[in-house]
């Protein structure tokens, strides 16, 4: 009877344990992903302030840290689509490429 208890026990602590291990990696994944995004999030700022209000180089220069954000969190859609803004942008600056 009590090898009975002792194996209950053990098996709900093991069982316990692995559950919180994977809530813990789900959290942990979940908040890796939320920095990436704030990174992209702020570079998208940026240019945005820099289409208001800077120059045309400003412009080049902010759509280049967007596509590398992207690049980054290799998304590679968004990265592709930056690249050719940057492209645009720094053609309009006159700067080469």
């Amino acid at each position: 009877m009590k090898f009975r208890t002792v194996a209950l026990i053990a098996g709900l602590l093991l069982a316990g344990y692995s559950t919180v291990a994977l809530i813990n990696t789900n959290l942990t994944s979940a908040k890796a992903q939320v920095v990436p995004t704030k990174i992209v999030n702020d570079q998208v700022a940026e240019y945005n302030v820099a289409v208001k209000a800077g120059s045309k180089t400003d412009r080049c220069v902010q759509a280049g840290f967007v596509a590398s954000a992207y690049n980054q969190t290799r998304d590679e859609a968004n990265y592709q689509k930056w690249v050719s803004i940057r492209h645009q942008e720094c053609q309009a600056a006159g700067l080469p490429q």
